[in-house]
């Protein structure tokens, strides 16, 4: 979350830069109006969307297998073991941070529905027709604005026939070119988006690109350009005005009176400028798209048994050391999508209350104890994983250990996902965890991969993708 914020941040930065620099003094105000609403828009969705530009032709490990669907998963239960005392299950604690975040945001949509709802309650007042433009008179506001076709006018307003004039002609342009919906699209990203200094500064510049265009079309229209900028200066001290509405003098005098007399650039400059930023932006597009902005994915790898406690042994070689290997493997995979945290790096005995005080209090968004089976019938191969159905996360867990399987499908055959109530780490740990048996010690061909280290590397990368997996889905 905190890198989305950084980056929403630098790239609004940037091509608010690029506005102010390249166009703001530009009177290309139809395109200023698209730049800046689509910039304010792919710039805040960018961060979730992934382009591998250099990654056209995937590995081989990013080829993916069909899906494993839950009705390809075999649900088989495990008789309850009972091993140690049931420690209860505390709920997850809240984010101060967020329930910040969510008490402004709400304080501000409360604002934003207020507002909504005045000029529903204006809107129902009568009126007056006057070309395309609904006038109502308004005693609590001193100012001339509109909303859609909705003009508001003081009641006991003074103006001269020719600024009554020019205030119909702008304001008709600000109804006709839908300026409100600009007003309200900006208003819900403040709502959302607050904490981004840089969308009160688009807002401020999208009203006053909104002034540009109604005061230069409504010179085109046949009005005077001298009487419309008396116009704008007799009525630029007013202050209040309805919200979420365009206003006549909404923005600076001098800025709207120097952008109306301004003489437009050379098509050439224009078209140069126009085609500069396109494609500035569209770089910052892409490069706010590239950079994968998702927090990793915390995950503990427990390495089964250790020291005295041996696991399961075949011709010689013990389960705890085949584990421990493959878990060191995959803790050298550990980057910054998934960042890996070992229960144990070495050949030592930890109870299991001390795993799970581990887990519980690291917080990972999974933990995964790896192992390897065994069984009296040597036939019997593949991998299967457990999980705790009557765990609170219990549908996270089989949604994890359903990626987990089908990604060692390269590896060992499936045995599917099973329910398993009595394991001390599912019934004990606070977040989603799965059991993961990698394969059977006592069937040859299985045992011959766990020991082989090049199988062992390859059984880690497939745990990786498998994590890589899960990530996509958060």
């Amino acid at each position: 979350m905190i890198s989305y914020f950084v980056y929403t941040i630098i790239s609004l930065g940037c091509s608010y830069v690029l506005y102010v620099l390249l166009l703001r003094k530009q009177k290309t105000f139809q395109f200023n109006r698209f730049f800046l609403l689509s910039a304010l828009v792919l710039c805040l969705v960018a961060p979730f969307l992934e382009f591998e530009l250099f990654k056209a032709v995937p590995s081989i490990t990013q080829i993916q297998l069909d899906k494993f669907t839950e009705t390809d998963a075999i649900i088989d239960t495990v008789d309850n073991v009972t091993i140690g005392e049931e420690v209860t299950v505390n709920p997850y604690r809240v984010n101060p941070i967020l329930i910040i975040y969510g008490l402004i945001s709400l304080l501000l949509i409360i604002r934003f529905s207020r507002n909504l709802y005045q000029i529903y309650n204006l809107t129902r007042l009568e009126y007056e027709i006057i070309g395309h433009l609904k006038l109502i008179k308004i005693e609590d506001s001193n100012m001339v604005s509109s909303f859609f076709s909705y003009m508001f006018i003081p009641k006991q307003h003074t103006l001269s026939r020719e600024d009554y004039k020019s205030i119909i002609a702008h304001e008709t342009v600000h109804s006709e070119e839908l300026h409100s919906v600009d007003i309200i699209l900006l208003e819900l990203l403040s709502c959302i988006f607050w904490f981004n200094p840089f969308i009160w500064l688009y807002k401020k510049a999208v009203l006053q690109n909104h002034e540009f265009i109604a005061d230069e079309k409504s010179v085109l229209s046949g009005i005077n350009i001298e009487n419309y900028s008396n116009t704008i200066i007799n009525l630029g001290q007013k202050e209040y005005r309805v919200p979420l509405t365009s206003g006549f003098n909404f923005i600076q005098i001098k800025n709207r009176i120097i952008m109306l007399h301004q003489s437009k650039s050379s098509v050439f400059k224009q078209t140069l400028k126009i085609s500069s930023v396109t494609l500035l932006l569209a770089g910052i597009f892409v490069f706010s798209s590239y950079k994968d902005l998702k927090e990793p994915l915390v995950v503990v790898i427990d390495a089964g048994h250790g020291g005295k406690d041996i696991g399961q042994k075949s011709n010689n070689v013990s389960e705890k050391d085949i584990i421990l290997n493959i878990s060191n493997l995959l803790a050298s995979l550990s980057d910054d999508k998934v960042d890996i945290v070992l229960t144990r790096q070495n050949d030592e005995f930890l109870e299991l209350s001390e795993r799970v005080e581990l887990i519980n209090s690291r917080k990972p968004d999974l933990f995964l104890s790896l192992h390897s089976n065994a069984h009296t019938d040597k036939t019997i191969r593949g991998t299967e994983a457990y999980y705790n159905p009557k765990h609170e996360l219990a549908e996270t867990s089989l949604d994890y250990a359903n990626i987990l399987v089908e990604n060692q499908l390269n590896n060992f055959s499936s045995r599917g996902v099973k329910e398993a109530t009595g394991f001390y780490l599912l019934k004990n740990t606070r977040v989603p965890g799965v059991y993961l048996e990698l394969g059977f010690m006592t069937n040859e061909s299985n045992r011959v991969m766990l020991t082989d280290k090049d199988q062992q590397l390859k059984i880690a990368q497939s745990i990786y993708d498998g994590l890589l997996e899960i990530r996509k889905t958060k």
